[in-house]
């Protein structure tokens, strides 16, 4: 009985080592899906988004409840859709926030993936932002500009200047122009190890109105919480080992 409690006690202090130490951490994943639905403020389904009346909309035409993938700059990125997504504020929807704060990522990526669009247009110049906060304390944005990175939802033939942005979803019916898209935009991160900790999405206020169904990370790992993570391996071994 003592040898098997020891055995015991050797691995919970390896956990704790490991853990302590930074080691254990999560895998590297291909995608990782920013959880967009306690911060959603419309509806795809039924909905006018831009007014969140009953109606029809092209974008309720997407794969709702699903994870699905959608064209990328480089490849397929794969994207979680729900009925639901984040719109700001634009002068020509006033009702829409003026910015949306804190959207939980809690982790470390190489890219991160937006899927957007717009509602109405102000080309050529800044209209939205995504502000990445880092675990440091420190920030990086990147700023959305119509007809570089982003566009007008019914624009959906209109070329994009910007590489890392490109057409990621098409459909030619639904109301109210019988046609929409959304864009893919690819970020690279250029503080790949810090910590990710939210993202923030700032309206500057102009005719463009954003709308965002959905953000994925790319080559990412999410955040381990050693004291968690070590309550449960003592919980586990007290049970297992008896002691």
């Amino acid at each position: 009985m003592k040898l098997v409690k020891l055995s015991g006690l050797i691995v919970l202090l390896c956990a704790v080592s490991l853990f302590s130490t930074g080691i254990a951490t999560a895998a590297l994943e291909d995608w990782i899906f920013v959880d967009l639905e306690p911060f959603s403020n419309t509806k795809l389904v039924k909905h006018e988004w831009w007014t969140l009346n009953p109606g029809d909309s092209t974008l309720s035409r997407l794969p709702i409840d699903k994870v699905d993938e959608f064209e990328g700059p480089d490849g397929k990125v794969e994207f979680k859709i729900i009925d639901g997504a984040i719109v700001v504020f634009g002068t020509n929807a006033a009702k829409w926030p003026k910015a949306v704060n804190d959207i939980v990522v809690e982790g470390q990526a190489k890219f991160v993936y937006f899927l957007h669009a717009t509602g109405w247009e102000q080309n050529g110049v800044p209209s939205y932002v995504f502000v990445m906060n880092y675990r440091d304390g420190k920030k990086e944005e990147l700023e959305m500009i119509s007809g570089f990175n982003s566009d007008d939802w019914c624009h959906d033939d209109a070329a994009l200047q910007d590489d890392n942005s490109v057409w990621g979803w098409v459909m030619k019916e639904g109301g109210p122009c019988g046609h929409a898209g959304l864009i893919t935009t690819k970020w690279e991160n250029p503080r790949p190890d810090i910590w990710i900790e939210t993202i923030d999405i700032l309206s500057l206020e102009l005719g463009s109105v954003p709308i965002i169904p959905a953000i994925t990370l790319g080559e990412a790992t999410l955040d381990v919480d050693p004291v968690g993570k070590l309550s449960v391996t003592w919980g586990s071994l007290k049970d297992s080992r008896g002691f």
